[in-house]
């Protein structure tokens, strides 16, 4: 398991921050050998565009084409949407980001912030 935070200067459409938020993922699990992989999102309208695999004729057609090209190259095995409801913890994480400068990467490890949210997310079911 591994989680990144980085904040990024910039202003983008909500898909094309979801897809790029989607690439360093891919990259991340790539750079520090966690394959296989499995890639889920809340992001509906990006994780349809993944799994068609098909080309992309907007905005985030550049970025889309580029996960498909990491998909294709590397064992990212899975890739599922997770509605947000059900993914606390990483909308804690990106809610997180908002107020965070630089960047920080937890790998097989996760900050405090981060086993707050697990911990809380997982006395919901109890």
């Amino acid at each position: 398991m591994a989680s990144l935070c980085r904040n990024i200067l910039a202003n983008y459409e909500p898909q094309t921050t979801e897809a790029l938020a989607t690439l360093e993922g891919c990259r991340l699990a790539i750079n520090r050998n966690l394959m296989p992989a499995v890639l889920e999102s809340d992001a509906l309208v990006v994780v349809r565009a993944i799994c068609k695999r098909g080309a992309i004729f907007s905005k985030v057609g550049i970025v889309m084409d580029d996960i498909l090209l990491l998909l294709n190259r590397f064992d990212i095995s899975f890739v599922n949407f997770v509605p947000r409801l059900a993914n606390i913890v990483a909308h804690g994480l990106a809610k997180y980001d908002l107020s965070f400068e630089g960047e920080a990467l937890w790998v097989r490890d996760c900050s405090v912030c981060v086993e707050n949210l697990v911990m809380g997310d997982a006395l919901k079911f109890l």
